[in-house]
């Protein structure tokens, strides 16, 4: 199992590096500009300029994005697996887990919220294929096989909220200063903290059922 668990675990790692190496070479090079004027008034990230010129600003605007930490995290996580399929401990389970979960929410959210008002073109859809739809499968298709096994503790169905709640904490304060947000649904200016906060209440409870259905997936694998 230890065999086929590695090569499982690489091709995840190599997934998750790809969509996000690809969508970073993107933002750097600009291979991609955009064919629309720059909105300030929709208070959302851009505004870099073209070129090498706005480099810095697009890479930051990126990892502003809930997609960009959730596939960080598989990243590393799964490619730590790689290099042992025996990882341990409890810490790095706890990793293991909030990857599993944030970037099933990552393609949950894209599709229910962004995919019908996106239209990525050439690299963009390559990227955004990988990040959003490829990745997050393969994630959950490979946990499903090859776990680690009788490493998603109850516990974890909280735990693993300590980085998203991070990432919309650092949304709201990072948008209070800089008046720009990666989503509209976040978007405060517009529709006010009750909103938002209401919205990203939501998004967590909706998440603890995905996490619980998670943990009861792996007590079934576990006895199996």
């Amino acid at each position: 199992m230890s065999g086929r668990a590695k090569l499982l675990f690489g091709i995840n790692a190599l997934l998750a590096w790809a969509g996000y190496g690809i969508a970073q070479v993107t933002n750097i090079f600009d291979l991609v500009p955009s064919t629309e004027a720059y909105d300030p008034s929709s208070n959302m990230f851009g505004g870099s300029a073209e070129g090498l010129a706005g480099a810095v600003g697009r890479v930051f605007d990126s990892h502003g994005y809930f997609t960009t930490w959730s596939n960080i995290l598989v990243a590393l996580t799964l490619t730590a697996l790689a290099l042992n399929p025996e990882r341990t401990g409890r810490i790095f389970a706890r990793l293991r887990n909030t990857g599993l979960l944030m970037i099933t929410m990552t393609m949950v959210l894209y599709h229910l919220l962004l995919a019908g008002t996106q239209n990525p073109q050439s690299w963009d859809a390559v990227s955004n294929l990988l990040q959003h739809y490829i990745t997050p499968m393969a994630t959950i298709l490979v946990w499903f096989v090859a776990g680690p096994r009788g490493q998603f503790k109850f516990s974890d169905t909280f735990t693993v909220f300590i980085i998203p709640i991070t990432y919309l904490a650092y949304t709201l304060i990072h948008g209070a200063v800089a008046s720009v947000y990666p989503y509209p649904f976040f978007n405060v200016i517009k529709y006010g903290y009750v909103s938002v906060l209401s919205l990203m209440g939501g998004v967590i409870v909706g998440g603890y059922v995905v996490a619980l259905i998670y943990y009861g997936v792996e007590r079934l694998r576990t006895r199996a």
